[in-house]
């Protein structure tokens, strides 16, 4: 059972609230709960949401701020609330969920032709959104990454030299799409694959291809950074 807090009643940062703001608060609250419930995939297994009745004694609260709380959330197409059937994941929710089951069973040149479409456009808009300390960054990443290293070790500083990009493109969308990917990228079955390829002759390739992206980065060329990104990934 989801652990929950007892502050829900009573105030907000310290400070008393009025008993007329007080039910909102709390609405507001319970909303905030069930969305990180729901995202976290509580109701994945049977596609519904507990009843109003079980939710309100779970939360210590009324029905009717279950009921606000779970409206709100279905205003937003997450949920759909049907009479006599419950509450279930909405058609939105539901598409959500067929777009992971594909991503799930992904190829590793599935995911490889997606990081070319991606990458390189990453690259490009860190060329141009990165600040100096971004570029810095990157480029420290890179050097950690000349360093002899183990199968693992290599994987884990690769792998952040990529994220860094990705933040510096200051795209929070694309920033997630990339922690998905490279989510995928970390599955028994590709760690499997990469181990395999792994040497040092390899590991001195990774590093020139990241100089060439690391030095169109410092030189603010998006299109230098997008074709050597682009050829990273290819030589992969």
């Amino acid at each position: 059972m989801m652990h929950v807090p007892r502050d829900l009643t009573f105030s907000t940062n310290g400070v008393s609230t009025d008993t007329c703001s007080v039910p909102k608060i709390i609405a507001n609250k319970i909303e905030r709960l069930l969305r990180e419930r729901i995202t976290a995939g509580d109701p994945s297994a049977t596609g519904r949401l507990e009843s109003e009745r079980h939710l309100a004694a779970e939360y210590g609260v009324a029905r009717n701020t279950i009921r606000k709380a779970v409206n709100a959330i279905a205003r937003d197409g997450i949920l759909e609330r049907r009479v006599g059937r419950g509450t279930s994941l909405g058609h939105a929710m539901g598409e959500l969920a067929t777009i992971l089951e594909t991503i799930v069973g992904a190829s590793p040149a599935d995911l490889i032709a997606v990081r070319l479409i991606i990458e390189p456009q990453a690259a490009a808009l860190a060329a141009i959104n990165a600040s100096s300390s971004d570029v810095d960054a990157i480029t420290e990443t890179h050097y950690h990454v000349s360093e002899g290293l183990k199968a693992d070790q290599f994987e884990h500083r690769d792998s952040l030299f990529h994220r860094r990009i990705f933040e510096a493109a200051r795209n929070d969308l694309l920033l997630h799409l990339h922690d998905i990917l490279r989510g995928v990228r970390s599955w028994r079955s590709f760690s499997a694959s990469k181990r395999d390829r792994f040497c040092i002759g390899a590991q001195r390739r990774h590093w020139d291809q990241h100089a060439n992206i690391v030095s169109a980065l410092r030189g603010r060329d998006a299109d230098a950074a997008a074709q050597a990104m682009f050829q990273h990934i290819k030589a992969i």
